[in-house]
């Protein structure tokens, strides 16, 4: 993990990377210490809080897109990053210098040496202090794993937000969908709107844990229909209608396959509430939907090649899988597939998600020790699927050897982790357009 904390070299970065032994430990009690010592900055901005399993990063992304496009000094925090630490915190529609967030880290440092927080309490509190700083006047955060015990539990939401539920991290959060969702949905503050994509399973627990707040449900309280899928499959359009708006909504969505509509809906539906609760005054979402079709969130079913046909994906548990592998099958033609999968994550399941839709398996042999070696990989996709080719290489012989095959079949999709797809960008193996400009800025 040092090396991925480490993407400036400054005294921050590197004290941030010293703590990574410290690996992860939910509970709120030192973040609530570390922020007492650092002066409460999470008080001085209002929240929008963003839980779920699937969903939670896009839907984040499209929120603060919205409220950027209606003038609103917007800050966003998100994780993991791909390459940069820095892509984690968010003004506007840039991420923050290394040296403003290193300036944060080392703020930290001098006050946390009794309290020994972990990486991402580090870079919740740094974000909460650059926020503060900076004088955003909305922060949109994304939970990092959970939601109760989650370091972004910590504020007083204007409106909580509960994505797609599914079962993961099950020996942290539990093993039923039911237990899953009560952990997510205790970000909501009673009294506060709760903004849900999955009712069936959220409306539940949010009752089980006696949260009496207003809740407002993508599939009833606003609607997607007249759904358009185009550009070879990757092009999505809809119209939202519903209880929750004054009007049809014609949203175009820059990022591809449907389940981003239900994305891009949840958070139409979170603007619709902070138009209601919030103090300040927003813009009517018809002037502001727009933006929609300008969210850059990289490295999920990111085009970044035509000839060939490259896509890349961090689809890494099964239900993201079976989004991506939904958005392939619309092609109707097999692909290419250069696969790498957390050590922590059960691979078959996966393998045997993509095996319909695979011709080859491209298997890189990865630095990370998070990520499993290539010959595991090669055993299982034997086993799991196959009618499939496998190929072992390293990560340049993978990504040159496929690209060369692609055209025979509907093209490349580099999937399995976003912690693959950091060390694939890092090296040079290919880039990332989205990542530049949601780095750098929609100009750059």
């Amino acid at each position: 993990m040092n090396h991925e904390m480490i993407s400036h070299d400054g005294p921050g970065h590197r004290w941030l990377a010293s703590r990574s032994a410290a690996g992860m430990q939910l509970g709120l009690d030192r973040m609530h210490a570390l922020l007492e010592a650092l002066g409460a900055p999470h008080l001085a901005t209002p929240t929008v809080v963003v839980a779920g399993t699937n969903g939670k990063g896009s839907t984040s992304a499209m929120l603060a897109g919205l409220l950027h496009a209606a003038g609103v000094r917007v800050g966003h925090f998100t994780s993991p990053h791909l390459v940069e630490t820095r892509e984690r915190i968010r003004l506007g529609d840039r991420c923050v210098s290394a040296e403003r967030l290193d300036a944060a880290l080392v703020q930290i440092r001098d006050v946390s040496d009794a309290l020994q927080p972990t990486p991402f309490e580090v870079l919740t509190a740094a974000a909460f202090l650059i926020f503060r700083d900076q004088k955003a006047e909305i922060a949109v955060l994304e939970v990092g794993l959970g939601g109760r015990l989650d370091a972004t539990n910590v504020t007083d939401p204007l409106v909580a937000v509960v994505t797609q539920i599914a079962r993961d991290h099950t020996r942290v959060l539990g093993t039923s969908l039911a237990a899953i969702a009560r952990e997510k949905v205790a970000i909501a503050r009673p009294g506060r709107p709760l903004v849900v994509a999955q009712p069936s399973v959220t409306i539940g627990a949010a009752r089980r844990l006696g949260l009496d707040c207003p809740i407002s449900k993508v599939g009833t309280d606003i609607l997607i229909e007249d759904i358009s899928v185009s550009g070879k499959g990757f092009g999505t359009s809809a119209v939202l209608k519903g209880p929750a708006l004054p009007e049809p909504l014609h949203i175009e969505v820059a990022l591809h396959g449907a389940h981003q509509l239900e994305n891009a809906a949840t958070a139409v539906l979170a603007y619709a509430e902070l138009q209601r609760v919030w103090e300040r005054p927003l813009q009517p979402l018809v002037e502001v939907s727009w933006s929609l079709a300008e969210v850059q969130w990289p490295g999920r079913l990111e085009v970044i090649s035509t000839k060939p046909m490259v896509v890349i994906d961090g689809a890494h548990n099964p239900a993201g899988m079976r989004a991506l592998v939904a958005a392939l099958a619309v092609r109707s033609e097999r692909w290419h597939v250069m696969l790498s999968v957390r050590d922590n994550r059960d691979p078959e399941e996966l393998i045997r998600l993509l095996a319909p839709v695979t011709d080859t398996f491209w298997l890189p042999r990865m630095t990370s020790a998070r990520l499993r070696r290539a010959e595991e990989l090669a055993q299982m996709v034997d086993a799991c699927a196959p009618l499939a080719s496998t190929a072992v290489a390293s990560s340049e012989g993978c990504f040159h050897h496929a690209c060369r095959e692609a055209p025979l079949s509907a093209g490349l999709v580099a999937t399995g982790s976003l912690y693959a797809l950091g060390e694939w960008l890092g090296s040079g193996v290919f880039s990332s357009p989205r990542l530049h400009r949601w780095v750098n800025g929609p100009d750059s």
